[in-house]
């Protein structure tokens, strides 16, 4: 049985920066930089081996990173992580081996990581582009010789693995299962998110019981070695963040959990974080005692601690836990006052935050983008605000965890503030917003010189044709759960439609605004 998220309430991922270290890495600068940045969090660690079936650790049966090859032939950032990984295989048995020792030492909870696929673009001679896809191309999902048109989605995976193949399950069937068999680690996760394209996209759906086979076939084997060592050792994957697109792309992960073949189920990768269904994970799992997490990732572009807030905020309301990606650049400080902070909801619950409608700017486009665009929804933003016949706007949900009424009623509610971005608006224009149906007065409005808040758009200056403005809300009518928020025009500066004109730029707009972002700040009193 997984542990509870009462017992693992957190799950923060690391890439291997280690690894980048000025040389020669030791065990005590692994201990100091890795481990005891930890130290006193309820967080769980989990580490990824490599990629693209080159790796950073002491397998036996993969390739190791800079294999064949002198240190003196090597680019300076390989150079770094090959020196370093020879060093600790010849000093200490091997990085896994030493950070595995530290983590049991220390009492932190290990998982490695396996990426199931990439799809970067690679020279395929170079050092880290994996040798198995070299001597293998037609395992892959482009097969050789096949024409695809440049720009596609399916020439951004071409290169990738094609699991299809026997000989590819097999491969990746004996990189995981050697992670749990050679090591002192608690749980391995299969990483299906990274990236999330593993069959020829017309064969993906149909080819979903050969993805379910290599689960079952690992699992098999952990449940074999945690009866040979006496202790369970858990299976976690992370797969899309919709049960659709998972299905739809080669991943049973319903299927998977009614048949107990995994332990933990991560969804998603930060791409709609926001807008993430996490709750129909949790409804799948119900029953099966698998705890389920949500992927916030600190590249996409959630740095801002309030937006973290709310996210976590609102996977606990869903009955979700936390998974944090791509923030293990961040200090032990940070480490060690936003993991207590996100780990506990009671004390989430009057934490300033700030939600947001996710941007399709956040879904990655080119190279490899175009597997994440193969398995992730649409964002509701960004919106051309146009004419309708009946004069309705687009009406856009965000989901609030906060207990808004409740903080209202005790006097711990500070400020709600509803802020819109907005491109190619002047300022003649109007708008007619409503909030839950109620009507939010644009002449309560004050328009934001300063850059939107960590969404990537910063630097809009009115002359520009972008403006930012913020209004109070009351609540009612902020409501905790769904809210709906429209956005229309009532007015077009009394110039008409296509004729609209910019006094600050010196043009007439021909084009209609677009709604580029939306977010609710909530703060709390602090006396």
């Amino acid at each position: 049985m997984a542990k509870s998220l009462q017992e693992r309430p957190v799950i923060f991922t690391d890439d291997g920066w280690i690894m980048y270290h000025d040389p020669p890495l030791t065990p005590e600068i692994i201990r100091d930089k890795v481990v005891k940045s930890f130290e006193g969090t309820p967080a769980s660690l989990w580490w990824a081996v490599g990629g693209r079936e080159v790796y950073h650790y002491e397998t036996q049966v993969g390739e190791i990173l800079g294999e064949g090859h002198e240190l003196s032939e090597l680019p300076d950032e390989l150079r770094t992580r090959v020196g370093n990984t020879r060093h600790l295989m010849e000093t200490d048995g091997g990085p896994l081996t030493v950070l595995s020792s530290l983590c049991r030492e220390a009492g932190l909870e290990l998982f490695p990581r396996v990426r199931m696929n990439e799809h970067y673009s690679k020279d395929p001679s170079a050092v880290d582009a994996g040798r198995f896809r070299r001597e293998h191309p037609e395992l892959l999902i482009g097969r050789p010789g096949e024409e695809i048109p440049e720009g596609t989605i399916d020439w951004d995976i071409r290169t990738g693995l094609d699991f299809a193949h026997q000989e590819v399950r097999d491969y990746i069937f004996a990189i995981t299962t050697e992670l749990f068999e050679r090591f002192d680690v608690d749980g391995v996760e299969m990483d299906f998110n990274r990236h999330p394209t593993f069959f020829r996209r017309e064969e993906s759906y149909q080819n979903r019981y050969l993805m379910t086979d290599l689960v079952k076939r690992v699992k098999e084997r952990m449940k074999q070695v945690s009866a040979e060592k006496g202790r369970e050792i858990e299976l976690a994957v992370r797969v899309p963040p919709t049960i659709a697109d998972s299905t739809r792309i080669g991943l049973d992960v319903v299927e998977w959990m009614d048949e107990g073949l995994v332990d933990i189920v991560v969804a998603g990768k930060g791409s709609i974080p926001f807008e993430m269904p996490i709750r129909e994970f949790v409804e799948a799992a119900e029953g099966t005692g698998i705890p389920v997490y949500g992927c916030i990732e600190g590249l996409k572009p959630i740095i801002d601690e309030n937006p973290i807030r709310a996210l976590a905020a609102r996977m606990w309301r869903a009955g979700a836990g936390v998974y944090l990606y791509n923030y293990f650049t961040l200090p032990a400080e940070w480490k060690r006052r936003m993991l207590h902070q996100i780990a506990d909801p009671k004390t989430l619950a009057r934490l300033d935050k700030r939600y947001e409608i996710d941007h399709a700017d956040r879904i990655q486009y080119g190279g490899h983008g175009g597997s994440f665009q193969n398995s992730v929804p649409a964002a509701q933003l960004p919106v051309v605000l146009d004419n309708t016949f009946n004069g309705q706007g687009p009406i856009l949900r965000m989901d609030i965890a906060d207990d808004v009424e409740a903080a209202s009623a005790d006097g711990s509610l500070g400020r709600c503030v509803l802020g819109i971005l907005l491109d190619d608006f002047t300022p003649l224009d109007e708008l007619d917003i409503r909030l839950n149906g109620e009507a939010v007065p644009w002449s309560s409005g004050r328009t934001a010189y300063l850059p939107w808040p960590d969404v990537g758009m910063a630097g809009f200056p009115l002359m520009a044709g972008k403006r930012s403005i913020q209004f109070d809300l009351d609540c009612p009518p902020l409501r905790q759960g769904e809210n709906e928020v429209e956005v229309r025009f009532s007015s077009y500066g009394d110039r008409g439609y296509g004729d609209r004109y910019s006094a600050f730029s010196g043009r007439r707009s021909t084009k209609p605004a677009v709604l580029i972002g939306v977010e609710i700040t909530i703060t709390y009193r602090k006396d």
